[in-house]
């Protein structure tokens, strides 16, 4: 059946089913119940309540205001029974007339002791929240509540999520950025605000950055893990969803002020800004609220990172690894976010119309220090890297919903906008050729922190060898249409539900840009005097800056050492507690002289008459990634939700998602004569449109067979879209023709069968107990592929078993190169797993012990994958060659690795205080290794170390609605650590941050 017939027939049927339902109101005359639920003492609303009228199936939980809405009431008298966990159950009788709307509203009570008033305290009521709402979810989901995010916020929104079960973090400078859901990478998860989907914020995958996101102007986190029909289909792991905040009646200001220090580089000027101020007019119609936030912070590390090859015990046949390179990176680096929000919601009869707009932007600046020594070269490199740019993040989005008891629509329309501007990133390398490593004591057994001692230093032989910047812009911006119909149909007392159809529409622009500009190869040619390039670098500088640099004594230095030495820019900063005390910095350049030198590689003054610039643009820097493109995507789907009775409810459905896309990219040969950049050969401008199209059944089902219990099974599929890096058409080769990198643009969206069991109870003196066990088989998953061929034979893609889609001209393989592509696994990847969920607090105990709050989860995930590889084998003797050859074949193979980002265990555990106006939150964090790397064997597999760590928040409450507050994050000091192989002595990478520390104070009016 042709795409557009099915188009056809699925909006006939949602238009007759609609139609057919427009008779309820008729066949089924009855009344209706709606209002809010509301905390007695504070008046606020709470979320997830429970109402229900007894004796039936029908009832509604509250939404983020507190309102429900129950419709199909037969008319008579009737007890509505209000219920909210860890509050007094409330009853009353109210009578309901044909064709009517009773309004009604409540007030609980949060549960007392006899003889006792209980107080609910600030960390108590953030638990109970995220209780309530995850309990009368009708999905399976994990909440951060507005009061845990308000009374005790974290610095960022993936902070405070990574606290939730089944989520571990990405960190960069010891800050959150990203989340991974269990265990799968950021960008198999969908980032929405307000149901609006986040742009990627980067440049190569779809992930989304949520160190950009203030945890200040949030006023609830839900992250759900079981897709409904209802909700877009691309997110494998699950949804991160920000609600933002919607201004409550009366005046509101909170203002937070906060400064900070860093141990790593001593530094005390972190700081934390943030501003929300709120108010009703028009007789509380509408609501205005609007926030501002802006912080910086030092997210300075020590960086190690370790490469290694492998080699064979002659004795025993067993892989082995040696170390082959070290890379020491010192990060100066401060990040400044600043942001801020407007939300409008004007109050109808039935319903609402909102209007919001979040923006926010990162900048960041840092000086990067590098020391390479490659062993396996014999060459010792020294890299002054200055960096900086700004990310940015915009949401913007209009909509309107109403609810007239027999039909309730909504719809929206919203723009989404992401910007990355790295202009100006300078490079600077200095090598030592010939370095003379004692490379003779390298073993296997030979620990990383051993390498510094084999290398003998010489400031004169180390010279200049090469001056780059780069310029890198993205632009993503993704505008989007929504409308939802909901109809409510009763058939009976214990027999009703409702029919939702909708459809969406969305469409997305991407660029991405490099450029790469500048002069390798700086250190050759000088050997018997200067070169053309060193002379004009030094008579530049000579004329420019005569009180820092001389021509004849600098050329002196050049001829006497072949090379512009490092010593001629040496800087006296050092330190003694880089990487712990393990490694030494190396020889550290002053940047003010090194943008000196840029500026005379890059001056097109006349210099003994040469007006020719010395810097070039690099053809693989300045085009081996671009791209742009647009994507197209048409959605609909038809679901309905059945309740049978009060103990059953069954939510079924099916989603259809059509996309289109067209992406430019290139094609071109790297062009290197004597070692300088040349113009680029073979250029083709590329164009590539593809069309996927899938149909996506979804079923829930919830059983409640008490009111402490609820049981919920899920049978779900999801998608996940390629990488933009990975089908944009970029072919490239080098100058050598011996490597080819070239996107795969047949690649397919990978498609993910899920199936969920969850279980949670809930009592009192308990508290909330969930475990919820999953499994997916996710087909067609895109994974890194490497083609290495053999010489001296002509290969064509008929005669290999070449993946198509890579748009290589097979004269390019005719040197048979080793190409670096993507392909869609063959095998499905497995994932399975078990989450344990425990919170509650000790109201109960006397005295101060009530004030203790506990939460608890513990995660448990296997994955398993057969990935495919490739490699070369000889077959039978090729006839009439001399000497004798054998046909070299490409096969492929499968090696069995768990996937990639997968922690096996993650535990939580924060400890919470209360006491009158003082809170105290200590937390505790733990994940296993995790695979970053799958390669051929497990010897040569990356994976980072085990990671734990320690936070610890405290809070004072004063008068006048002032508080006082500090953080204290990563109290053990614990780096982030990653390993080669099974081995714990082949480390790869490590991450020092350090202890950092916040002081503030808040004020709420």
């Amino acid at each position: 059946m042709k795409t557009s017939t099915l188009s056809n027939f699925c909006s006939k049927l949602i238009i007759l089913v609609l139609l057919f339902l427009s008779f309820n109101e008729t066949l089924f005359a009855a009344g209706g119940l709606r209002g809010r639920v509301f905390d007695k003492t504070t008046n606020e609303p709470l979320i997830g309540a429970n109402v229900i009228v007894q004796g039936t199936s029908l009832g509604s939980a509250t939404d983020l205001e507190g309102r429900y809405s129950i419709v199909g009431i037969p008319a008579g008298k009737h007890t509505i029974v209000v219920s909210y966990i860890g509050y007094r159950q409330e009853s009353t009788e109210i009578e309901i007339l044909d064709n009517r709307t009773v309004q009604q509203d409540f007030y609980l009570e949060f549960i007392t002791l006899e003889g006792e008033t209980i107080v609910i305290t600030a960390q108590v009521e953030g638990q109970v929240q995220a209780i309530n709402q995850q309990f009368s979810s009708n999905t399976i989901a994990n909440v951060v509540s507005k009061s845990r995010i308000k009374e005790l916020p974290d610095v960022n929104a993936a902070e405070s999520i990574g606290r939730l079960p089944g989520v571990s973090i990405q960190r960069y400078g010891g800050e959150a950025t990203k989340v991974e859901i269990r265990g799968l990478s950021p960008k198999y998860n969908a980032v929405t605000v307000n149901g609006v989907r986040l742009p990627a914020t980067g440049g190569n995958d779809r992930s989304v950055d949520l160190s950009l996101i203030s945890s200040n102007i949030l006023d609830g986190i839900e992250v759900k893990k079981a897709n409904l029909p209802d909700m877009d289909a691309d997110a494998l792991g699950g949804t991160v969803d920000l609600k933002l905040r919607e201004a409550p009646e009366g005046f509101h200001l909170n203002t937070n002020i906060q400064g900070g220090y860093n141990k790593l580089q001593n530094y005390y000027g972190n700081y934390n800004l943030s501003a929300n101020l709120s108010n009703r007019f028009l007789n509380n119609k509408l609501g205005v609220i609007a926030s501002f936030n802006t912080d910086n912070y030092d997210r300075s590390a020590d960086k190690f990172q370790g490469e290694y090859l492998r080699t064979t015990d002659v004795t025993t046949g067993e892989t082995q690894v040696y170390i082959s390179q070290l890379r020491l990176r010192e990060e100066n680096v401060k990040r400044q976010r600043t942001g801020g929000s407007l939300l409008l919601d004007y109050k109808l009869s039935n319903g609402k119309i909102t209007a919001n707009s979040f923006y926010n932007k990162l900048t960041w600046d840092g000086l990067y220090r590098i020391n390479r020594m490659l062993l396996s070269e014999n060459r010792h490199f020294y890299d002054l890297e200055d960096r900086g740019g700004t990310t940015s993040i915009f949401t913007g989005a209009v909509g309107m919903e109403q609810d007239f008891n027999w039909i309730k629509y909504d719809f929206s329309v919203s723009h989404t906008s992401s910007r990355n501007d790295n202009p100006s990133d300078r490079t600077w390398t200095f090598v030592q050729e010939n370095a003379s490593f004692e490379t003779g004591k390298i073993t296997p057994d030979t620990h990383p922190t051993e390498v510094p001692s084999f290398v003998t230093l010489d400031t004169n032989a180390t010279g200049l060898e090469s001056a780059y910047i780069y310029g890198t812009k993205l632009n993503e911006d993704e505008t989007a249409f929504q409308l939802n119909l909901q109809m409510p149909f009763t058939l009976s007392k214990d027999i009703n539900g409702y029919i939702k159809a909708g459809t969406k529409f969305k469409w997305l622009k991407r660029l991405y840009d490099q450029e790469q500009n500048g002069r390798g190869s700086l250190q050759y040619g000088a050997g018997t005097g200067l070169s053309r390039e060193l002379r004009r670098i030094l008579l530049y500088l000579a004329q420019k800056y005569p009180e820092q640099f001389n021509f004849q004594s600098d050329s002196i230095l050049v001829r006497e050492n072949a090379v512009l030495p490092i010593s001629r820019f040496l800087s006296d900063y050092n330190r003694d507690d880089f990487l712990n005390g393990d490694y030494p910095l190396g020889f550290v350049v002053d940047n003010d002289l090194m943008n000196k030198v840029m500026e005379a590689i890059f001056a097109k003054d006349k210099i003994e008459g040469d007006t020719a610039a010395i810097a070039r643009r690099y053809s693989i820097g300045s085009l081996g990634n671009d791209y742009d493109g647009k994507e197209s995507i048409q959605a609909a789907y038809f679901m309905g939700e059945l309740n049978l009775t009060k103990y059953l409810t069954l939510i079924g459905g099916m989603r259809w998602e059509k996309e289109h896309t067209v992406y430019n990219g290139q094609r071109f040969r790297q062009v290197t004569p004597n070692n300088v950049e040349a113009a680029p050969a073979d250029f083709e401008d590329l164009e590539i449109e593809r069309d996927n199209e899938f149909f996506l059944p979804m079923i829930h089902l919830i059983v409640k067979p008490v009111d402490w219990m609820k049981i919920r099974l899920a049978r779900t599929e999801t998608l996940t879209r390629p990488d933009f890096i990975q089908y944009a058409p970029i072919t490239w080769v080098n100058s050598y023709q011996s490597y080819i990198k070239a996107a795969n643009s047949k690649i397919k969206p990978s498609h993910s069968t899920n199936y969920d069991l969850s279980v949670s109870v809930y009592e009192n003196y308990v508290g909330l107990f969930s475990v919820t066990g999953f499994y997916k088989k996710i087909d067609d998953l895109a994974f890194y592929a490497s083609y290495i061929l053999q010489p001296g034979l002509a290969y064509t893609f008929e005669d290999t078993a070449f993946v198509s889609g890579l748009n290589i001209p097979n004269s390019w393989l005719k040197s048979a190169p080793q190409i670096d592509t993507y392909i869609n696994n063959p095998e499905p990847a497995y994932y399975k797993g078990v989450e344990l969920e425990w919170q509650t607090n000790f109201w109960y105990l006397p005295s101060i012990l009530k004030g203790v709050v506990l939460n608890v989860n513990y995660t448990y995930i296997h994955s398993e994958i057969k990935k495919q590889l490739f490699y070369n084998k000889l077959g039978d003797l090729i006839p009439g060659t001399r000497p004798p050859r054998r046909q070299p074949i490409l096969v492929d193979s499968f090696r069995v690795a768990r996937m990639p980002d997968q922690p096996k265990h993650i535990v939580n555990v924060t400890l919470g205080y209360d006491y009158k106006g003082f809170s105290a939150r200590l937390s505790y964090l733990y994940q296993t290794d995790k695979v970053t790397y799958i390669s051929s064997e497990s010897a040569l597999d990356n994976f980072t170390g085990p990671y734990s760590r320690w936070d610890f928040t405290v809070q004072q409450k004063l008068d006048n609605g002032i508080q006082v507050f500090a953080n204290f994050t990563n109290l053990n000091n614990r780096p982030d650590e990653s390993f080669r192989g099974s081995s714990l002595r082949n480390p790869t990478y490590i991450e020092y941050y350090g202890f950092s520390m916040d002081v503030g104070i808040r004020y709420n009016l």
